[in-house]
């Protein structure tokens, strides 16, 4: 459990980073018109501390640690990258988030306002392995990026081919290995497959690569929590 932890704290600074990270590495350049989703939590200063993906006009789901590690009355939330700035009305996070397992990653912030771009649909089913999916976040120059995933389910990622044990990777997560080295996308950040939001950015250990995956929270788990917590705020 203590390796666990320090791995974790690993990941933060590594591949689910904090505001000092320098930004996605080895991503493909990519557009807000592709991903119209797409949407950063960030200071007053405009600097992003996490992603997140617009469900409908006014809600973005991001990652529990997202709200957990910040002051929300001191965030905003950029739209159409960055060109947009909305302010947040109310926000909540999963009460059975744990730091040490990372289990239940996942957070709703809503809006102050309605915005006109597009959102994306919620996964009701998770990926099988073998599924390709895309991260999309910033790269360290600011330009929005994406990083092909090759999505793996929980059971598969502690089968002992990976760097994961078993018990490490939850009902509640989902691995992805990218096509090339991946670093530093932001926590909260997208994980889209088949046009709907299958996975946030949570944590791993290191930088993603063949034989420590990235894991995701798995949207498909949590989606009841979701929208339980949509109809709360």
């Amino acid at each position: 459990m203590a390796n666990k932890f320090i791995c974790t704290l690993l990941l933060i600074a590594v591949w689910a980073t904090s505001t000092s990270a320098d930004g996605i590495e080895n991503g493909s350049p990519t557009t807000i018109k592709a991903h119209p989703y797409v949407v950063s939590l960030q200071g007053t200063d405009g600097t992003r501390v996490c992603g997140g993906a617009l469900i409908d006009s006014t809600t973005v789901v991001t990652a529990a640690q997202c709200l957990a590690n910040y002051d929300v009355s001191q965030l905003v939330v950029g739209v159409s990258n960055g060109t947009q700035i909305v302010k947040i009305a109310k926000s909540t996070f999963d009460v059975n988030f744990d730091y040490v397992t990372m289990e239940n990653d996942v957070a709703v912030v809503i809006l102050e306002k309605a915005v006109s771009v597009g959102s994306i649909q919620l996964a009701s089913s998770e990926p099988k392995t073998g599924a390709s999916g895309v991260v999309t976040g910033w790269s360290a120059s600011n330009a929005l990026v994406d990083v092909s995933e090759t999505i793996i389910t929980a059971t598969d990622c502690v089968s002992g081919e990976y760097s994961y044990e078993e018990g490490e990777v939850l009902s509640t997560m989902l691995c992805g290995l990218a096509k090339n080295e991946a670093c530093n996308a932001l926590p909260g950040s997208p994980l889209v497959y088949n046009k709907k939001l299958v996975g946030l950015v949570s944590w791993g250990y290191g930088c993603a690569n063949s034989a420590n995956p990235a894991v995701f929270t798995n949207i498909a788990s949590v989606k009841s929590w979701i929208k339980k917590a949509v109809k709360s705020l």
